[in-house]
């Protein structure tokens, strides 16, 4: 099949994906399976290999998706009946006050997002996220929007995430200048996305869910005051995850292999048993220790699971449409059309990233295959070390933007929040393109200056 074609199929695989869901209100788990089964059998692939591709799609999200949203749910429950949450909201609006609290939850996740995939450490800043929300009300996307576009900025740009490490190694970019690059880029590019954010929270507005009247919920707090965990037991909760995953990270990038520590930390520091220490650890410190029972303690866990049922499915099925979209010939079809153009490198890695996301969904796949292509190009360019690292950040900018309905975090973002897919389309995967187009061009400005 042409490119062409491959390419026709990919547009109006999305636009009906998007028809059935917002016009015709179709969950989106039955839309996703309809449109991937049509898309695999419009791109040719062999009747006996489209349900197995499905599968592969699905279990391959799931794989590493469920075990980090349900544990990172179970984590999120504790410190939120503890009202450990509460403890962290009230230091942050202590500190920044209220009318910069979205600017705190920003930073917060910029922050923490550096040494953690932004999926695990969005899912462990939720309660605080909901927490800062109750306490001040209003709009809930004036504090969604800051914390999740902050955590993808980094997760793009900057080392140790997967993207920009393998598409560095593939690339033969300097680990070293690639992150001194991409942090030029990302805290701009981050700073100066947050200016945009208000055209949309004005535009837009989602109510702040609750599970209490919010006076009730805040008198509630003021007479239990003296029962509040302690500010250093709650941080060091919500730290100790990602504190081990920064350390499994650090030690597979600077260990050899064979080495103890290198091997001992390759378990810890996985994000699935990271959590589920973090959750046996805080289940006793917020719970067994402050007065729960064991039947209080189950009640919790379990409460925390029936929500995201939805959310794991959905995600699972977003990964499916991925995966046949990659298996339809969908992305290397983008892929020979825009290598054929001539463009400047710089702007070919960004703009092929960028239709690479969409098409797939991945920012990581994204950065991995745009780098793959540019690769023989690069090296026969003469680049010295500084440029290679450019060309990188390009393409890690590039992975960030267009996200949708094929991007596992749009699930997570707007399942969690209660946010329409509408509405996510015109905040969230408008933002994602901003905040990339940003540090693309401030990508450019240093590329003119070196």
């Amino acid at each position: 099949m042409s490119n062409g074609s491959l390419i026709l199929i990919g547009l109006v695989s999305v636009i009906a994906l998007l028809a059935l869901m917002i016009r015709g209100r179709v969950h989106p788990f039955l839309a996703l399976g309809v449109v991937s089964i049509a898309v695999a059998l419009s791109a040719g692939i062999p009747l006996g290999d489209v349900i197995p591709t499905l599968v592969k799609g699905m279990g391959g999200t799931l794989g590493s998706v469920a075990l980090i949203v349900g544990l990172g749910a179970m984590l999120g429950k504790v410190i939120e009946k503890s009202n450990g949450a509460d403890v962290l909201a009230g230091w942050l609006l202590d500190k920044f006050g209220e009318k910069r609290a979205a600017f705190a939850l920003g930073a917060t996740g910029f922050i923490f997002g550096i040494p953690v995939f932004v999926d695990v450490g969005f899912i462990v800043l939720l309660p605080i996220i909901f927490s800062v929300a109750r306490r001040i009300g209003g709009n809930m996307l004036v504090y969604a929007l800051p914390i999740g576009l902050s955590m993808l900025t980094v997760h793009v740009m900057l080392p140790p995430h997967p993207g920009v490490v393998a598409g560095a190694q593939v690339l033969n970019a300097d680990i070293g200048f690639v992150l001194g690059v991409g942090f030029c880029a990302a805290l701009p590019a981050y700073l100066l996305g947050q200016l945009f954010i208000p055209f949309f929270t004005k535009r837009t507005f989602i109510h702040v869910p609750a599970s209490t009247d919010l006076i009730q919920y805040q008198k509630q707090l003021s007479h239990n005051a003296d029962g509040l965990p302690k500010f250093g037991t709650v941080l060091t909760m919500i730290v100790l995850p990602l504190v081990l995953i920064m350390l499994g990270t650090i030690t597979a990038t600077t260990l050899p292999k064979g080495n103890i520590v290198r091997d001992i930390f390759s378990m810890v520091g996985s994000s699935p048993f990271a959590l589920l220490l973090a959750v046996c650890i805080s289940s006793y410190v917020l719970g067994i220790r402050r007065g729960w029972d064991k039947e209080k303690l189950e009640e919790i866990l379990n409460s925390s699971l029936a929500p995201i049922a939805g959310i794991i499915l959905i995600t699972g099925a977003g990964g499916m449409f991925g995966k046949v979209l990659d298996a339809s010939g969908v992305g290397k079809a983008l892929s020979e059309v825009l290598a054929s153009t001539g463009l400047h490198v710089l702007a070919l890695g960004f703009i092929l990233a960028a239709l690479l996301r969409a098409a797939q969904g991945s920012a990581t796949v994204a950065t991995i295959t745009t780098a793959t292509i540019l690769a023989p190009a690069i090296n026969a360019g003469g680049y010295d070390g500084v440029q290679i690292a450019l060309i990188t950040a390009a393409v890690g900018a590039g992975s960030m933007t267009l996200s949708h309905v094929n991007d596992s975090l749009f699930w997570v973002w707007t399942k969690f929040f209660g946010i329409s897919v509408a509405d996510g389309l015109k905040t969230w995967s408008v933002l994602t393109t901003i905040y990339g187009v940003i540090a693309f061009l401030i990508v450019s400005l240093m590329w003119m200056a070196v």
